[in-house]
């Protein structure tokens, strides 16, 4: 009882102990808001990256592409893992005049099932909230009656476009406010805007197919994507899958099966996500197999079946590595806590010497100094490992409101590609950060410890 009556004494009495507990709650405080923030850009990074990819990812690197994707599209829904599957053409082409085009990264999607296997409908604009989105033009309803300005095959082309790629080409500056600025001066569906799209078609031997030149075909404006990924909204835009099969000659014209890029899919509900990519892969194989034994496959050997976290790794990744450099950072902090701690602990020691003398002249030992020691350095990390927690949450609850309040903007929503910035608190993450400060704080007390238990009752009574 003496201990713990010695222990709360000290903490009460000794100023000093106030330092040691704000440094532990700073610390704390620090490492939770900054890891908290992290954790959610991080963790808002990975869904928009697996929203946009669907489960898992069937492709080829080459442009040519691969064919047999209708059979085994087939085969993964009726007797794999796959709720729902999808072809996916991509490739790169031109927009606008051929003495100023811009090259971009073209998507030929089916655009019901593209939906439903990926989450790209929740990133459209004009058609979020419909049931089933469309590359259908719509008619202007204002327009009269027999004077409409495209013919049927024209509303067929409709193209989607990255919001951040269409922003930038109308302004000066592509970001979400430049966009948004577009659609308040009428920029829409009716208002029929047309680009002239150019892309290169190779037959399925890699050499040049068609004119040689290039192909190209008027497409028009039906909606734009917001899917948050930098990458893809600054250069993406999204067309018909027939339509741009036929136009890069995938589409059998030439004699050959039907070729695409990928295959997304959409696992049934339950399967685990690498549970069902391994179950893919298996399928994949067995069917190159069976094509290769029947004299066909020649495109399928190098096509790869990846997890969405393996197609986008290169863009994941730069977000975890920027989390795991803020834990080393604080990791350092907290290695300079432990010194605080520690020198603060060696002052007191030494100033309760006579003190110590005394608990041994009646009988403690050594171990029982060493625990009052132990025992105020776990109390200061507890405290301080608290009121940081404590602040710490308030914060992250609030860093919206704070930003608010504080007139400025932390985070730029163009550069991070968030509405908000994220403010929910990882209890577990929270709860590793406490103990990690107390037991630094309890190492921090160790060596004034050892030295207080090793030290001697007539050395220390003799200390005026």
């Amino acid at each position: 009882m003496f201990k713990l009556l010695l222990i709360w004494r000290y903490f009460l009495k000794k100023r000093v102990a106030y330092i040691a507990v704000t440094a532990v709650a700073l610390l704390v405080m620090m490492v939770l808001v900054v890891l908290s923030v992290m954790s959610g850009l991080l963790e808002d990074t990975r869904m928009r990256n697996h929203r946009w990819a669907g489960d898992v990812v069937v492709a080829r690197d080459s442009l040519v592409g691969f064919d047999g994707y209708e059979e085994f599209i087939r085969r993964v829904t009726e007797n794999g893992p796959a709720e729902a599957a999808t072809p996916v053409i991509r490739t790169f082409g031109l927009v606008g005049s051929i003495s100023e085009p811009d090259a971009v990264g073209i998507f030929g999607v089916k655009l019901g099932e593209f939906c439903r296997v990926t989450g790209f409908g929740k990133t459209l604009h004009w058609q979020k909230e419909k049931s089933a989105a469309s590359f259908y033009v719509p008619k202007d309803e204002f327009v009269t009656p027999g004077a409409d300005l495209l013919t049927e095959q024209q509303r067929q082309r409709g193209f989607i476009a990255g919001t951040l790629y269409l922003a930038g080409r109308y302004t000066d500056r592509p970001s979400k406010s430049e966009i948004d600025k577009l659609h308040k001066r009428g920029l829409e569906p009716s208002a029929y805007l047309s680009w002239p799209i150019t892309v290169f078609g190779l037959s399925s031997r890699g050499t040049a197919a068609g004119s040689g030149v290039g192909e190209q075909q008027r497409f028009f404006y039906v909606d734009d994507s917001d899917s948050g990924l930098v990458d893809v909204d600054m250069s993406a835009v999204y067309v018909d899958f027939d339509q741009l099969q036929k136009l890069c000659y995938m589409d059998g014209g030439d004699g050959e099966p039907k070729r695409a890029s990928e295959i997304r899919v959409k696992l049934r509900q339950g399967v685990a996500p690498e549970q069902g990519r391994t179950a893919i892969a298996k399928l994949w194989r067995e069917f190159v197999t069976e094509q290769q034994a029947a004299g066909r496959g020649r495109l399928l050997a190098d096509v790869k079946v990846q997890s969405w976290q393996e197609y986008r790794r290169s863009f994941i990744a730069p977000a975890e590595k920027e989390k795991s450099l803020m834990v080393v950072v604080f990791a350092m902090i907290a290695l300079v806590a432990i010194f605080i701690i520690f020198a603060i602990f060696y002052m007191i020691v030494m100033e309760k010497v006579k003190d110590l003398g005394i608990v041994k002249s009646v009988g403690g030992s050594g171990w029982a100094a060493s625990q009052i020691f132990l025992g105020y350095g776990m109390l200061v990390g507890i405290v301080g490992a608290g009121v940081g927690a404590v602040a710490g949450c308030l914060i992250v609850w609030n860093t919206n409101e704070l930003e608010s309040w504080l007139g400025i903007k932390l985070w730029d929503p163009d550069v991070y590609a968030i509405e908000r910035i994220p403010d929910v608190v990882d209890y577990s993450q929270a709860a590793v950060i406490v103990l990690v400060a107390i037991l630094a704080s309890v190492a921090g007390a160790a060596i004034p410890a050892r030295k207080a238990a090793k030290l001697e009752v007539v050395e220390a009574l003799r200390v005026e």
